[in-house]
């Protein structure tokens, strides 16, 4: 029951990550329009996400990171069953 509180812990917490950056902008009003300019070409448009993503190494950088962070989710969740089992044989 606790790996199952734990795993709905870390659900939760990662759902909260990623909706909290979308409430934070607000849609401009009727009529409006925001325009953000800058001198510096470089610092206007993420030029390294453009390239990763013409050529298709983008889908690589999400593959790697979703296979590190189900690493360590499986790797937490069979320490939390060795603990467990350890803990039980303490008990008796």
């Amino acid at each position: 029951m606790k790996m199952h509180k734990w795993l709905l812990m870390l659900l939760l917490t990662w759902a909260a990550g990623f909706s909290a950056p979308a409430y934070a902008q607000s849609a401009p009003e009727q009529g409006s329009t925001i325009e953000y300019t800058s001198p510096d070409k470089a610092a206007s448009s993420p030029e390294m996400a453009d390239v990763l993503r013409r050529d298709g190494k983008i889908y690589i950088v999400v593959a790697v990171l979703v296979s590190v962070l189900l690493g360590v989710l499986l790797y937490l969740i069979s320490l939390d069953k060795k603990i467990g089992r350890l803990e039980r044989e303490l008990r008796q």
